[in-house]
């Protein structure tokens, strides 16, 4: 009884010559999910103790693609132990070996990418932070993969490139302002004279701080919280200020005016011991949210404030007042801050500001239109003659 069991359920499927084949597969199924199981927990947790990210990264991609490797490795076993493996795997080895390809280029996209994006978070470096740098990575990669892949199936590179090279002549020609905002967007890119995060103005007006460079248009971020689509081409054709180079650190410009009798040398000593009392001594500290009583935030000591002594006005000694700003984006409201402590360094002081004085006379002058002057005491005269005539 036993035995005619085992020849008829047992037997037959021991001996059928794809069960290898289905168990390799099986098993590396099995394995490739244990495997992203373990590396998913335990491995996660060890990278998660060290304050490195890479080795997260390393995890991370691990995890992404122990699965896949190990089932495509399960797979091209599994097709080897056919029995008209032969005639199978000469066309399914340049699949196995197109997936192989482009799993590895994903991958090595993927941690690329979030190399780039942790060195632009830890080294701040703003040509790693724009998009046109990822897009490139992804472009490079994806190439070499198709490349690889045409080889793969036995496919001659060398006419394709030479068809691609007489295509790329008629393409380059009908995108002509494509590849030139992609070659701009390059250059501005490689040459690091606009970077994420400075802010700019150009020729045509308009100015704010870059938030990205595409591989088509820069965006500008302007202060009115709306963004600006500038082509690469005309950005790198523009006449730029930038604001961040040479140093972050700027002088702000501030204007202002003192009466005729105040002492110049009053006004530049008081102004660069408010400075000097006011500001701080480092670019850290002056960026800080809190500042400690009595200081501005934004201003700095050094380099030191310039006090100029520019020409005798109308009504005022006129001054021009040059201060360190330790960062673009505290200029307006270190500007009002400065500027309320000038007004009570000053009152304080007993300088005085003084505002213009017009006086007005009423009475006969000489008209250039020849016609007589009417006198106040006729006009005064006149209108009580009209009210009388009203009452009438």
């Amino acid at each position: 009884m036993i035995d005619h069991l085992y020849n008829t359920l047992i037997l037959p499927y021991i001996t059928n010559p794809y069960l290898p084949s289905i168990f390799i597969a099986f098993a590396s199924l099995v394995v490739g999910i244990g495997l992203r199981w373990i590396t998913g927990k335990w491995l996660t947790r060890m990278a998660a103790r060290s304050e490195n990210q890479y080795d997260d990264i390393l995890v991370d991609a691990l995890r992404r693609s122990i699965l896949y490797v190990v089932l495509l490795t399960g797979l091209n076993i599994a097709l080897r132990e056919l029995p008209r493996a032969k005639v199978i795997m000469p066309y399914a080895r340049p699949i196995l070996t197109a997936c192989f390809i482009v799993l590895l280029a994903y991958i090595l996209t993927k941690v690329l990418k979030m190399l780039v994006r942790i060195r632009a978070e830890h080294d701040q470096s703003r040509m790693a932070a724009v998009s046109l740098t990822r897009r490139t990575i992804e472009i490079v990669v994806y190439t070499v993969a198709f490349v690889m892949v045409l080889k793969s199936f036995g496919v001659d590179i060398a006419p394709v490139i030479t068809a691609l090279g007489v295509g790329g002549l008629a393409v380059a020609l009908a995108l002509q302002d494509t590849l030139s905002n992609l070659f701009a967007g390059i250059y501005i890119t490689l040459a690091r004279q606009i970077c994420v995060g400075d802010y700019i103005r150009i020729s045509d007006g308009f100015e704010g701080y870059v938030r990205d460079i595409g591989w088509r248009n820069t965006i500008i971020e302007m202060l009115e919280m709306n963004s600006v689509l500038i082509p690469n081409n005309k950005l790198a054709q523009a006449i730029v200020i930038n604001y961040n180079l040479p140093s972050e650190i700027q002088y702000l410009l501030l204007t202002f005016g003192v009466h005729h009798q105040t002492d110049p040398q009053l006004v530049e000593d008081v102004l660069v011991t408010m400075v000097n009392e006011s500001g701080s001594a480092t670019r850290e500290e002056a960026f800080e949210s809190e500042q400690p009583q009595g200081k501005i935030r934004g201003l700095l000591c050094h380099p030191e404030p310039i006090v100029r002594f520019r020409e005798f006005g109308e009504y005022t000694l006129n001054f021009r007042f040059f201060v360190a700003i330790s960062h673009f984006d505290l200029q307006f409201e270190a500007r009002s801050n400065v500027m309320k402590k000038i007004y009570y360094t000053f009152k304080q002081a007993g300088i005085t500001v003084p505002m213009p004085i017009r006086a007005l006379q009423i009475g006969s002058t000489p008209d250039s239109s020849g016609l007589p002057s009417v006198s106040a005491a006729e006009v005064r005269e006149l209108v009580k003659e009209m009210r009388r005539g009203g009452q009438k």
